[in-house]
């Protein structure tokens, strides 16, 4: 109650107030005045100006935190200015290394171990993040879409009968790698991943919520701490959103073997 009538009161003050003068400015004993005579405090007007100022400022610091993660996928992480300090000879994707990081891969997505990647494999690895139970309601829903839409732009209809070896898949990737287009968006679900981990909400990532990281991918706890020890290139045992959707992002796109983004997914296969 008390709150609706400080609204009314700030919106019949300001709707009252004089013109500012010449110099922009409107003088608190013209603002004092005009308050007594629609018999509303001063003391009041402002505690309503404060009151509608922090309404302001947290509906736009709420919009802010909602985009953050749809920002981050246009970051300098998308720039190809890092990879491309490689050599490429040959085609981007043409290294056994890369097909082996790629086959990997392939091999985490296929939670059944039938050998192919369905749909439904990817619904059951979004739900074990989800189930953290860290993510907002939005990004929940931010995220079933990303990978529902990456599905469909890459591998076509959702549907049981749709599955992918493993030889399609690193043909797709090998298309993705060679597409600047495509490379641009290789790393859209990371963002997600990360904010399903950070458990405390601190923006970063301990060794402890990497093994969570771990644990919905069928990994060991051991795995992680090796992987983590590997990939924490400053030692300060801990991951930023950049750092970990960079390292992500350079596990799919680099060929270089002595980056440490080849540890970020696990041990890589024979």
């Amino acid at each position: 109650m008390a709150l609706s009538l400080l609204r009314f009161g700030a919106r019949v003050v300001t709707r009252s107030l004089p013109k500012a003068n010449s110099t922009g400015i409107v003088c608190l004993e013209q603002v004092n005045a005009r308050c007594h005579t629609t018999r509303i405090s001063l003391g009041n007007f402002l505690k309503a100006a404060q009151w509608l100022e922090q309404r302001l400022y947290s509906k736009s610091a709420a919009g802010k935190r909602e985009t953050q993660l749809e920002n981050q996928s246009e970051s300098d992480s998308d720039s190809d200015s890092d990879l491309d300090n490689e050599s490429y000879k040959k085609e981007r994707g043409s290294s056994e290394f890369w097909r082996r990081k790629m086959r990997t891969f392939h091999g985490l997505l296929d939670i059944n171990k039938d050998g192919v990647i369905s749909f439904d494999d990817l619904q059951i690895l979004v739900d074990r993040f989800v189930d953290l139970g860290h993510l907002s309601p939005q990004h929940q829903k931010e995220f079933y879409n990303v990978i529902k839409t990456m599905w469909e732009e890459r591998w076509g209809s959702i549907g049981p009968y749709n599955l992918v070896t493993t030889e399609q898949y690193l043909e797709d990737m090998h298309h993705v790698m060679n597409d600047k287009q495509l490379r641009k968006k290789v790393h859209n679900f990371l963002p997600y991943l990360f904010k399903a981990l950070d458990k405390d909400k601190s923006g970063l990532i301990s060794v402890e919520e990497y093994k969570l990281f771990y644990k919905c991918l069928g990994l060991t706890d051991e795995a992680a701490i090796v992987s983590f020890s590997v990939i924490d290139e400053n030692c300060d045992g801990q991951l930023s959103l950049k750092e970990f959707v960079k390292l992500g992002r350079d596990f799919f796109l680099s060929e270089d073997q002595e980056r440490p983004s080849r540890m970020f997914w696990g041990p890589l296969i024979h």
